[in-house]
C-alpha cells in the first residue's frame, strides 16, 4: 500500500512539479496527508530531477509554504470550532495521546513547541490545534511553523544530497 502511495506521490510531482509539490504539503500540513512520507517525496523528488541549486531552495520554500498552509488551516479550524470538527474531517484521525501530548507541549513551551514539534515526524500540526484553541498569537504560530518546517526541510534534502554523494563517489 505505502509503495503505490509513493509511486503515485512521485509520478504526480515529477508531473506537475511545484504546484503539486505545494498542494501535497499543504495536505499533510493539514493532517489529511500524514500517511504520505513527505520527508520521502521532497528529496526524491529533487534527486529524480537533477534540479539546479535555485530550483532546489524554491522546491524547499514551496514545501514548507505548503506544509504550514495546511497547518494554518488546522489552527483556523480549531480555533474556531475545536477539536470536534478536526476530528470529523475525512480521512483525519487524532488518537486522544496525541492531542494530550501536544496540548502538554504547547501549555509548557506555546511557541517552542510548534518548532520541536515540527521537527519531530507525526507531530507538527497537532500542536496546532492547541495553540488555535487558545488562541495563540496566528503571526507567530506561523512565524515558529514556518521557520522550524524551513529548517527541517533543508535538513532532510542536505542529509539526502550529501549521502547521495558520498555513496556515488562524487
Amino acid at each position: 500500500m505505502i509503495e503505490s502511495i509513493v509511486e503515485g506521490g512521485f509520478s504526480i510531482l515529477v508531473t506537475f512539479d511545484l504546484p503539486a509539490l505545494f498542494v501535497l504539503f499543504a495536505l499533510k500540513g493539514a493532517i489529511i496527508g500524514k500517511p504520505l512520507p513527505t520527508s520521502l517525496f521532497l528529496p526524491g523528488y529533487l534527486v529524480a530531477t537533477s534540479p539546479s541549486r535555485e530550483t532546489i531552495w524554491l522546491s524547499i520554500v514551496v514545501a514548507s509554504i505548503g506544509y504550514v498552509f495546511g497547518q494554518l488551516l488546522i489552527y483556523q479550524l480549531a480555533s474556531r470550532h475545536g477539536t470536534d470538527a478536526i476530528r470529523s474531517i475525512p480521512r483525519v484521525s487524532i488518537t486522544d495521546a496525541q492531542l494530550s501530548k501536544t496540548n502538554r507541549l504547547f501549555r509548557q513551551y506555546s511557541g517552542a513547541g510548534i518548532v520541536v514539534t515540527n521537527l519531530v515526524p507525526y507531530l507538527g500540526s497537532f500542536v496546532m490545534i492547541p495553540a488555535g484553541i487558545a488562541r495563540y498569537p496566528l503571526e507567530r504560530a506561523a512565524f515558529y511553523a514556518f521557520g522550524s518546517t524551513l529548517l527541517n526541510y533543508v535538513l532532510i534534502v542536505w542529509l539526502v544530497f550529501e549521502s547521495v554523494e558520498l555513496l556515488s563517489g562524487v
